[in-house]
């Protein structure tokens, strides 16, 4: 192994350990990072929930007024009762756009949730406006606690859904986990006191006691309630040391426990002795509702800590990972400013050296040799390689010299020096590896062999050098015309053959005939400023089973030969098929 390729491993070696340390760190970091960023947009999307789930709640407090309205009262508690829907319609849809535009919890299960509480509203909000717009003396009992259920039927579902939505934020962040329940418990318990309120609205309309199935709602009501109340104590048990929640606790204690149970045990009392409570559905609203504000408060206390915890840690693990990756960008900085001293100083020159040395005896003399820096062991090595690198380009100039001159000698001797083609031998060693080739794979291959017509003639009219120009002329016409394929070759004098690969012989013939026609209309310049016009007898041969080149030459030959008996400037064919 190569000096600067140990090197190398060792530097990347050490360069992956490192670096896998600081990604760990790094990934670490971030994920903290985006977990506590993913956790705001989604502590939002909770409290939405939560707001959404009590507007749904408030609403029936308005229901329960409208349906328990006198006559002259309706149309003003219907107004109060359409404001109130719309408000928690607001809050349905806030809530879907919040789980659709929220990644982390996006959920089709969600979504579909809130759908089926938007049209459970439906139904049960026209339950309640047709007991509403009745005349008090035709209200049902059955219809209004039908309707009251109607509402009260919708919640579990948006309970479902903010504990979706708590379940993914504990997931992401496990600490919150105490304060999420506390928070959903608070929630709970505010709809469990809503729906004590609301078992009474029945019996406040039809003026008459609790029968036993209502007794025993209100019952299980109590216990619910009693159980949240001891649940959201022992949750907010570490949260009683700071004074909000303290505050808060003590408010609930005092203004619902006492004073709300109160106004409720009085309620439960008369449903139970006379049924004379001696108030309306609106009135019970108006003296119950406000007591259960303090729910409200001491959900919103512990959402807003949350919210608070969540946004100071997000700054913190923000902090933390802009400081790790500041870090780790100056510690890889560092890393490759020592690796490049030890390699600028150490490794480099030694190895550059050596790799000169290597290229010289390999061959690779465009590499440029530094010269030399300093006057050492490695200056005067550079120095040595100079010379022997001048050495080498000169004898390698003197190798090309000759290879090029050994180049021109065999072209020159399969080229015919006067027309530029290829000359009989030259033609004829292709032509064999041809025939070799086509009688293997069974292919058609064709020979057209065409002669000058009266070229002694011309040469004896205008001498030589015109003779010369014309054959040139010939040449380069049947050049232009032929294929790349096609192996053209002067034949000897103003005799020319042609080779056609993959022709059979009516192929040939037609190239014989483009080429005849093409010297017939063809003017070359004599060498006295004249234009000649010349025409040329062809010969055309196709390879048979059984010949070979030099039998295929020959039934060209006599083709042409036939030619020339039959008026010269002409294409035969040969008889042999």
């Amino acid at each position: 192994m190569s000096l600067n390729r140990l090197f190398r491993l060792i530097s990347s070696a050490l360069l992956m350990l490192f670096l896998a340390l600081a990604v760990s760190l790094v990934w670490i970091e971030w994920n903290i990072y985006r977990s506590s960023t993913s956790t705001v947009p989604a502590l939002k999307t909770f409290r939405q929930g939560l707001v959404a789930m009590e507007l749904v709640s408030i609403e029936r407090g308005p229901a329960n007024a409208f349906m328990g309205a006198r006559d002259d009262e309706r149309d003003a508690f219907y107004q109060h009762l359409q404001e109130a829907r719309a408000v928690s319609d607001a809050a349905l849809a806030d809530l879907y756009a919040e789980v659709e535009k929220d990644p982390s919890q996006r959920n089709a299960g969600i979504l579909e949730r809130i759908r089926i509480v938007q049209q459970a509203m439906g139904p049960a909000r026209a339950a309640v406006d047709r007991i509403g717009w009745q005349a008090q003396d035709q209200r049902n009992h059955l219809y209004i606690v039908s309707a009251v259920d109607g509402m009260i039927d919708v919640i579990p579902m948006l309970v479902r859904v903010t504990g979706e939505l708590m379940a993914s934020i504990d997931l992401a962040d496990p600490d919150l986990r105490e304060g999420l329940s506390g928070a959903r418990a608070a929630a709970s318990l505010r709809e469990y006191a809503g729906q004590v309120g609301s078992r009474f609205t029945a019996p406040l309309i039809m003026h008459r006691r609790l029968d036993q199935n209502e007794v025993i709602e209100i019952g299980k009501l109590y216990g619910r309630i009693e159980l949240l109340r001891s649940l959201l104590k022992g949750q907010l048990a570490s949260y009683v040391s700071q004074p909000e929640f303290a505050q808060g606790l003590a408010e609930l204690d005092k203004q619902y426990f006492e004073d709300g149970f109160e106004f409720i045990d009085y309620l439960l009392q008369t449903g139970l002795k006379s049924g004379d409570y001696g108030m309306t559905p609106a009135e019970l609203r108006a003296r119950y509702v406000p007591r259960m504000k303090v729910i409200l408060d001491l959900r919103d206390i512990i959402l807003d800590d949350l919210m608070e915890r969540v946004e100071r840690r997000n700054q913190q693990a923000r902090n933390v990972l802009v400081l790790v990756i500041g870090l780790t960008i100056v510690a890889c900085l560092f890393f490759q400013l020592l690796m490049y001293m030890i390699r600028k100083r150490v490794v480099r020159p030694l190895v550059n050296a050596t790799d000169l040395v290597v290229g010289l005896a390999d061959g690779k003399l465009d590499r440029e040799i530094p010269a030399a820096r300093y006057d050492d062991e490695v200056g005067g090595m550079m120095r040595a390689l100079c010379v022997l690198k001048a050495r080498i380009l000169e004898r390698n100039s003197l190798a090309r010299e000759r290879e090029a001159l050994i180049g021109q000698l065999q072209t020159s001797s399969n080229t015919d020096f006067l027309t530029g083609i290829l000359n009989r031998r030259a033609f004829f060693a292709h032509a064999e590896q041809q025939v070799s080739a086509a009688q293997r794979y069974r292919r058609d291959l064709s020979v057209v062999l065409f002669d000058i017509d009266h070229f002694k003639r011309i040469n004896d009219s205008y001498g030589h050098l015109s003779g010369d120009a014309i054959l040139r002329g010939v040449a380069q016409t049947a050049s232009q015309l032929l294929r790349k394929e096609d192996v053209l070759g002067r034949y000897g004098g103003e005799e020319f053959i042609v080779l056609l690969q993959e022709s059979d012989l009516g192929k040939a013939e037609a190239v014989a005939q483009k080429l005849r026609m093409a010297l017939e209309q063809k003017e070359f310049d004599a060498d006295d400023g004249r234009r000649i016009r010349v025409s040329a007898s062809f010969g055309v041969a196709v390879l048979r089973d059984g010949h070979n080149l030099e039998q295929l030459i020959k039934l060209a030959d006599t083709a042409l030969y036939a030619a020339k008996e039959h008026g010269r400037n002409r294409v035969e064919v040969s008889a042999e098929r």
